[in-house]
Parts: structure tokens; sequence; C-alpha cells
């Protein structure tokens, strides 16, 4: 992938920003919608009014949603399962981050999928991949020739 297409796909998946309705929210999480009014009444969650319609959520907000229904189906209270629900969105945040500013393309290396993570090496002899196995993901480095 070159710079500009590289850059492209940095600007369109910061931008990405779908909205769902509160209904649709509720039937793809479980959470009822006066679970989420109570959520988003107390700060857990936010929407926002587009075009002047009902509230909409965000696909980030889906996300969370079901991370804080998840942790409180394991056992934890609501502010609990709110933290740790931040926490993740955290690793996840920087996992994005990280991953869009190395993605260079996909290959293919011994038959299986390879993200091209770039060079690692000053010389740009060294080129990082992971390669996605069907049981797990291996770090590969590839000397260019």
């Amino acid at each position: 992938m070159n710079t500009e297409e590289h850059d492209a796909f940095a600007t369109f998946s910061k931008k990405v920003n779908w909205h769902l309705g509160i209904g649709d929210v509720s039937a793809a999480t479980g959470v009822s919608q006066s679970q989420l009014r109570y959520w988003e009444q107390k700060g857990y969650i936010s929407s926002e009014k587009v075009n002047g319609q009902n509230r909409k959520y965000s696909y980030h907000t889906l996300i969370r949603v079901f991370m804080i229904n998840n942790y409180i189906n394991q056992g934890f209270t609501l502010t609990a399962a709110e933290k740790k629900a931040s926490a993740h969105r955290e690793t996840m945040d920087l996992l994005k981050r990280s991953m869009i500013d190395r993605f260079q393309g996909i290959s293919k290396i011994d038959g299986y999928p390879a993200i091209n993570l770039g060079f690692v090496d000053d010389q740009q002899t060294k080129i990082l991949y992971l390669v996605v196995k069907e049981d797990r993901t291996d770090v590969k480095i590839v000397e260019q020739h």
C-alpha cells in the first residue's frame, strides 16, 4: 500500500460514523430501551440527535453497550462494568491506532493471509508480518532482497 492509500485508509477509518436507533441497539444487545435511557442519564453512554430525529447511537456506543451488558452478566455492578468497558475501549483504541499507523497491506505467506506491518529496520530490508492461521497468529520477519 502506498503512502497515499495508507493516508486515505486512516482518514476513512476515523470518519466512519454509523447511527442506530434505540430499538436497534436494544434488539442487538438485549438491553432494554429503558435501561439504555438510564445508562445515558448516568453518563455511561451517549446519543445524539441526527437531523432533528430521535436519539441515535453510534457504532462505538453499540459496542460499549454490549461490553457493559456482558460484564453485568458476568456478575459485575453497573459501575464496575462501565469501568471495565472503558478500560477495554482504551485498549482497543490503542490497537486500532497502531494497526492503522502500521498497516501496509495484506499478502500471502505459506498460503495464509499475512498482514504487512511495514519495515522494522532503518535500512528497510526487513518487513514485519502477522500471519493469520486457523488457530493462531504468528509473527514473521521477511528479509527483502
